[in-house]
């Protein structure tokens, strides 16, 4: 045989030992690399954590916003042009405070006219009384006289809540949010004035789904994480009893002390009710596995050392794990090697302190 060509056979058998080494012993540093035993093929070495469930009380997780307790519409009653305003836009109000007056135009000579009919059909209805005890008067005409008093009386009260109404006052403590009028604009009976909203204590509004709504009755604590990472702490004051038509899901609302009106309205805030506590895993997110038909869990060693695939839910979840349930009470969870192992494999289950 030509020398060249046996050379270059023994390069090419040295190449290929060579390489078939490095599946069956493991390297010092990286993945895991395949491994044999004397009986089968080579097998896939994972490492494995001993885990086991401990009481953990279930978390339902519900996207929502900070509502105000409640809020109006301040409207006109009574048709006039804004003379004074006495209230800006932000500031505080307690109720009965002045927000702004409209002129009073000729109200007051109706208040006094009214008043003087009135006085006038006092003391009609006085004669004709006292002319029917001497049978000088018919009892119709006694009856007619009191009704003429009656009514005159009526629009003395007409005209002097016109005037009241001239003067435009918070309806509740709270924060004038918004004023839509300005010193000199006319407006007419129930056009906007102002919106002010209530906002101690504050309300975190959000939508469960029909199947969370019994774990979340009215009265449970509860708390919310608002933006920036603040938390607050309160309880449910409401849940509805009709689920939205096109979601199915059911409003709940939170309620929390908010002094000063400190934290405002329409923020984003995760609300988060604690519900019956069960048996849940500590596993780190990068822990987790997805089956191929989409179901969530992770992936662990049975007693024959071979992998096996849990579905599980998520009871509670923190910046650094999730709390799974629906587990066995104690698992070799699989920490590394994860995404290769495959159900039903058997593998060389390394414990984590041996492969550190």
């Amino acid at each position: 045989m030509n020398r060249s060509i046996l050379t270059a056979m023994l390069i090419f058998a040295g190449l290929v030992l060579y390489m078939a080494s490095g599946l069956v012993f493991r390297g010092e540093k990286g993945a895991e690399p395949l491994i044999t035993d004397a009986t089968g093929p080579p097998l896939l070495a994972v490492r494995v954590r001993e885990s086991a469930a401990e009481p953990v009380a279930r978390e339902i997780l519900v996207t929502g916003h900070t509502a105000p307790n409640r809020g109006v519409r301040v409207r006109a009653e009574v048709a006039g042009r804004v003379e004074a305003v006495l209230a800006e836009r932000g500031s505080r109000v307690s109720r009965c405070d002045v927000i702004l007056r409209l002129a009073e135009d000729d109200r007051g000579q109706r208040v006094e006219e009214a008043r003087s009919r009135v006085e006038q059909r006092r003391q009609e209805y006085e004669a004709a009384r006292r002319l029917r005890d001497r049978d000088l008067q018919s009892p119709v005409a006694v009856a007619t006289a009191l009704a003429e008093l009656r009514a005159a009386e009526r629009m003395l009260r007409q005209a002097e809540l016109d005037m009241e109404r001239t003067v435009v006052r918070a309806p509740f403590d709270g924060v004038l949010n918004e004023r839509m009028v300005e010193e000199g604009d006319y407006v007419s009976a129930s056009d906007p004035l102002a919106h002010v909203l209530d906002l101690d204590p504050l309300l975190v509004v959000g939508e469960v789904l029909e199947t969370q709504a019994p774990l979340v009755p009215e009265g449970s604590a509860a708390r919310a994480r608002l933006a920036g990472g603040r938390e607050v702490g309160g309880f449910i004051r409401y849940r509805s009893h009709e689920a939205a038509a096109d979601t199915r899901t059911v409003r709940v609302e939170m309620v929390f002390p908010n002094p000063g009106g400190e934290i405002g309205a329409g923020l984003t805030a995760n609300l988060v009710v604690e519900a019956e506590r069960v048996a849940a895993h500590a596993v780190s997110p990068a822990h987790v596995s997805i089956a191929d038909d989409g179901r969530f869990g992770v992936k662990y060693v049975d007693e024959d050392d071979r992998v096996r695939f849990i579905e599980a839910d998520i009871v509670r979840s923190t910046p650094d794990a999730l709390y799974l349930g629906g587990l066995p009470e104690t698992i070799r969870l699989i920490t590394v090697g994860q995404g290769f192992a495959m159900e039903g494999d058997r593998v060389d289950a390394l414990p984590e302190q041996r492969a550190r």
